[in-house]
């Protein structure tokens, strides 16, 4: 992510670096320090990122906790940086690779329209 000033001096602006995709991917993020685990779906994905929306009704704020997003074959490690109603917003160690973002849009599930 990449801070940007504002020529006038107001707040800095912020702007992805990473293209981000809409995705429905099933999945479980785990939170390393307690190993609890909670049952998901990817909702959007980046190189350095993924939204995650767990099951649970309810969300609790768990900014800054260390994870692993189980998705698709893949343990991606990462920390969550923000919590909203979507879920949890994880940021990765490591940005993924062209074929790690490929294997994972592959497994992308499309949602059955009703007829």
């Amino acid at each position: 992510m990449a801070l940007h000033f504002h020529p006038f001096g107001r707040r800095p602006v912020f702007s992805r670096a990473d293209e981000r995709h809409a995705c429905r991917i099933d999945g479980e993020i785990v939170l390393t320090e307690k190993m609890v685990s909670y049952e998901g779906r990817l909702i959007n994905l980046s190189r350095g990122g993924a939204m995650f929306r767990p099951r649970l009704a309810y969300l609790m704020n768990r900014r800054g906790d260390a994870v692993q997003v189980q998705v698709a074959g893949l343990a991606l490690p990462g920390e969550i940086v923000a919590t909203s109603p979507l879920g949890f917003g994880v940021r990765f160690e490591t940005p993924l690779t062209e074929g790690e973002l490929a294997h994972l849009l592959a497994h992308h599930t499309a949602e059955i329209e009703p007829a």
